[in-house]
Order: structure tokens, then C-alpha cells, then sequence
């Protein structure tokens, strides 16, 4: 990756020279990455990438630039994979499921309660969220959810009935 002025960078130079000369570069890898919403985000993240580079450079071990380059780029793909981890973990519940669980646990308990199933319904897993969704507000059957999710039947049923026991027994466990 070239400099846009073609300046040579050199970690001996001010650490504010260096990041205005990598800004096309940053900008550069953050279309290669495909990084459109979040921008100033994981411009932040690239700039941290280049402070550490610059700290921990060494001229004897090669081109400074690559060095930032491959720093930059291993940044913003670590903040990508631990983003998309916790996607995969926590989602938002939306109000029509959180609703409907409320009223099959509750029955008309009082609002701390469903405070405390809101938050544990949060920190179920998303194919959890999923399961649930399907059975008991989508009205799916044991085997549509294995077909849907890809799981044997008896998979489906017995990680259904392991939700259900967990919820339970958080829901009661508050009280």
C-alpha cells in the first residue's frame, strides 16, 4: 500500500506526521473491509493501530509502512470478528416476543418481575431467542423448528424443554 504523497514513513518521525500521512491508507482499507456504517468507529480503532505500530516499531525489521498497514488491518478485523461474536450472542428482543413471554411466565406479576425477564431473555443465546420465537409465538412444531435450524427433532425438543427449565427457574429464582 502507497502513501498518497509517496512521503517515506519512518518511526522516528511525530507520531501526528505519521497519521495524517496513513489517512488514505486507513480510508483504503476500510472500503477493502467493506465498512460503510460506523466509520469514524473504526477510523478510531485504525488510529490506535498506528499509535501502537509506531510504538513498537523496529527499523531494522523491515518497511514501516507494511508494519502499519498489516497493524491497521489486523485492528479493525479483530474489532469485526468481536462485534460479530456478540451479535451472535446477544440481540435485542423485540417488544411483540418480549410481550408474549411475559404473559405466558407472568400471568399479571408485577412490573419489577418483568424487568428481571427482560434482562434474562437478553442473555439468551440467539438461536435460543430463536427456538422460542418459533414455538411459542410463530406456533411451530418440534419438527418445523429442527427443519428451520437444521437440528434433529429430538434436539429441537430437548433444547426447547432446557430453555424453558432455564427460564423458569430464573423467573422463579427472582421472585
Amino acid at each position: 500500500m502507497s502513501i498518497q504523497n509517496e512521503q517515506k514513513l519512518s518511526p522516528t518521525q511525530s507520531f501526528e506526521e505519521i497519521l495524517e500521512c496513513v489517512q488514505p491508507m486507513i480510508t483504503v482499507i476500510l472500503k477493502q473491509l467493506h465498512i460503510y456504517k460506523e466509520f469514524d468507529y473504526y477510523r478510531h480503532i485504525a488510529s490506535i493501530a498506528v499509535w501502537r505500530a509506531w510504538l513498537k516499531a523496529d527499523p531494522a525489521k523491515g518497511q514501516f509502512s507494511a508494519y502499519i498497514y498489516s497493524s491497521i488491518k489486523g485492528e479493525i478485523l479483530n474489532e469485526l470478528s468481536k462485534e460479530k461474536s456478540y451479535k451472535e450472542r446477544i440481540t435485542v428482543v423485540d417488544d411483540e416476543t418480549l410481550d408474549y413471554v411475559r404473559s405466558e411466565f407472568e400471568g399479571g406479576e408485577n412490573q419489577k418481575n418483568s424487568i428481571d425477564l427482560e434482562s434474562i431473555l437478553t442473555q439468551l443465546k440467539q438461536i435460543e431467542r430463536k427456538i422460542l420465537l418459533l414455538y411459542y409465538v410463530e406456533g411451530y412444531n418440534d419438527q418445523e423448528i429442527a427443519k428451520v435450524l437444521g437440528l434433529s427433532v429430538a434436539a429441537s425438543k430437548k433444547r426447547r424443554a432446557r430453555i424453558f427449565q432455564r427460564l423458569s427457574n430464573q423467573v422463579f429464582e427472582v421472585e
